[in-house]
């Protein structure tokens, strides 16, 4: 009997084609993603990348031209906010574009176009990094005062000795800070929109300590007790007293560990004075001229000492346990600037010079352009380095020798120490113009002066403007300056010129501005009379370009900017006098002085 089984005949399974399309459809979405991808690569390929921004300002997506005249418009105007910069217990307000900080805008965009260049890619819609923008400031940015006083140097402890005892000064930590860090933290501080900024000076611990002097004490008192024989060429040369020792002994740091030393500067005028005879200053080499040669005057050598030999010397003389005998060896002192080496800097021939006409100024102006001048002589300014006229010169004080003349100040020629102190940067000024070399500060008197060119003056003071240059040529430039009683000369000497040439224009004056009529009441004049004693002349605007090239390339086009302010009509009211029409009676600035008062 057959069997038939009642179980159903298995199924042939279908085709797994939801599989297949799942698999389709991922491969699309990666093809379609890696030609989003692609095409936003291309989109954005030599531009920032998408999500990149500087301080908030975002700059994704631009070319780097669009972008760095982006970040300067958005964050210029931050640079121009003033910042109160509290440095431990002092503060003051700073702004910091006017301490000449400024934005490295090509470094930040360079740093930009860096970023993100795979993330974004990546991560198109999710990317995202703000970048600390890059400054530039100065190397030694003028701080207002009041934090500057901060800084305080420490003060090591001392030992003096008075009739065979010693006694400690006690040291006294000093604080740090650096200009460069403040204004740089005043800088990112405005570009974060803050107005208050609190910083912390750095204290600095004295070399000496007061316990580490009074350990030394009982040495310093051994080492001065007796007095010292001087030998020199196997000659005595004579004896230094307890008394000089006892002012020359000091503590100083050797090695790490306070010691007990004979101060070579303390101890050097003693025993200069010893043997006087034998001592001899070196000589520089200089250079002498004749308005277009210059030639080499040679160096001499001097004969004397080295301080700290010497000083070693006398300290081991007082630690010997016999004879106190300390011999000292003179030789010849090289100068700074030996002959071979004023040669080497090849200054043969006069490349460029200026002179400018004193006009009728008083002797006390004559004076201080003599000064000047006799201070700038035969300074060098090697290749690559800015000469500063305020560096240079220094202070304009009556303890250096400078005299009441008259300064352009508030518009009016006042009496000012130092007065004809433009006259020698505006000389200065254009022969380095002719020459071709670098301008890197130069600003315009307030008024015009004529006997100065059109635009081609330049004003200075010490603490204001400043006139600096760049010497940008490959060979050191000698400036020689002299002055009589009516002219001021400064000649410039170098190697032979190169084949620059230098091509300047002067645009007519534009942008006039009118004078204005003002009054002053001045006792000494004469009753109820109104006399004008300076007459008005209008401001104006120039532009001086100047273009320098070299076998056919131009090297420089520069334009210097001079804006001139207007001369008042100056008129004195003698005592019941009264300004005409609708003007006002005016208090003579302070440093007036009436043609009609005293002589001083």
């Amino acid at each position: 009997m057959a069997v038939h089984s009642t179980r159903p005949a298995p199924r042939r399974k279908r085709p797994q084609r939801t599989s297949h399309r799942t698999r389709q459809l991922v491969l699309l979405t990666i093809v379609a993603l890696i030609v989003i991808f692609g095409v936003r690569g291309l989109m954005f390929r030599g531009n920032v990348a998408p999500g990149v921004t500087v301080a908030g300002i975002d700059i994704g997506g631009l070319d780097p031209a669009t972008a760095r005249a982006h970040l300067l418009h958005e964050l210029g105007p931050r640079l121009e906010q003033n910042v109160n910069v509290t440095l431990d217990e002092e503060s003051a307000d700073l702004v910091p574009a006017e301490l000449d900080a400024k934005i490295d805008a090509q470094k930040t965009i360079d740093e930009a176009m860096q970023m993100g260049r795979v993330a974004s890619f990546l991560l198109p819609f999710f990317y995202s990094a703000d970048i600390t923008p890059s400054l530039a400031i100065p190397a030694r940015p003028r701080i207002p005062a009041t934090l500057r006083i901060v800084a305080e140097p420490p003060r090591s402890a001392t030992v003096r000795i008075v009739d065979g005892t010693a006694s400690v000064t006690p040291a006294r930590n000093g604080r740090s800070i650096s200009a460069r860090t403040v204004l740089l933290s005043a800088t990112y501080a405005a570009l974060a929109g803050k107005s208050r900024l609190t910083l912390t000076s750095k204290a600095v611990a004295p070399t000496v300590s007061t316990e580490e002097a009074r350990q030394a004490a009982g040495q310093a008192e051994e080492l001065a007790a007796g007095p010292i024989t001087v030998v020199v060429d196997g000659r005595r040369a004579g004896i230094l007293s307890t008394a000089a020792l006892a002012a020359s002994v000091a503590v100083k740091e050797r090695d790490g560990k306070a010691t007990v030393v004979f101060d070579p500067k303390r101890l050097q005028p003693f025993l200069g004075q010893m043997f006087a005879s034998k001592l001899r200053d070196p000589v520089n080499a200089i250079w002498d001229s004749d308005g277009t040669k210059a030639w080499v005057i040679p160096a001499k050598n001097g004969q004397g000492f080295d301080p700290e030999t010497a000083a070693d010397a006398v300290s081991e003389a007082a630690s010997a346990t016999g004879s106190r005998e300390a011999t000292i060896t003179l030789g010849p002192i090289e100068p700074a600037r030996t002959t071979a080496d004023a040669q080497a800097f090849g200054i043969t021939t006069m490349v460029s010079g200026y002179t400018t006409d004193l006009g009728d100024s008083a002797e006390n102006r004559i004076a201080n352009v003599g000064l000047m001048a006799k201070i700038l002589d035969l300074r060098l300014v090697l290749p690559g380095n800015t000469f500063s006229f305020n560096d240079a010169v220094g202070p304009r004080t009556p303890e250096r020798g400078f005299l009441e003349g008259m300064a352009v100040i508030g518009g009016l020629l006042l009496p000012s120490i130092g007065g004809g102190v433009c006259q020698v940067a505006t000389t200065l000024y254009d022969a380095v113009f002719q020459l071709g070399l670098a301008i890197v500060e130069r600003r315009n008197h307030g008024l015009y002066i004529d006997h100065y060119g059109l635009g081609m003056d330049a004003a200075v003071s010490w603490d204001g403007p400043d006139f600096q240059f760049k010497n940008n040529t490959g060979h050191p430039i000698l400036i020689r300056a002299t002055a009589d009683a009516s002219t001021m000369t400064v000649n410039l000497y170098s190697a032979p010129v190169d084949s620059r040439t230098v091509t300047s224009s002067v645009t007519d004056r534009y942008a006039p501005v009118k004078a204005k009529a003002r009054y002053f009441d001045d006792a000494y004049a004469p009753p109820k009379k109104v006399e004008k004693i300076i007459d008005g002349s209008d401001g104006f605007s120039v532009d001086v370009s100047r273009t320098v090239m070299k076998d056919g390339e131009t090297l420089s086009e520069d334009t210097f900017y001079s804006t001139y302010t207007p001369q008042d009509e100056i008129w004195l009211l003698g005592p019941g006098a009264f300004p005409p029409g609708d003007n006002i009676a005016e208090a003579p600035p302070e440093g007036w002085v009436s043609p009609y008062g005293p002589a001083k």
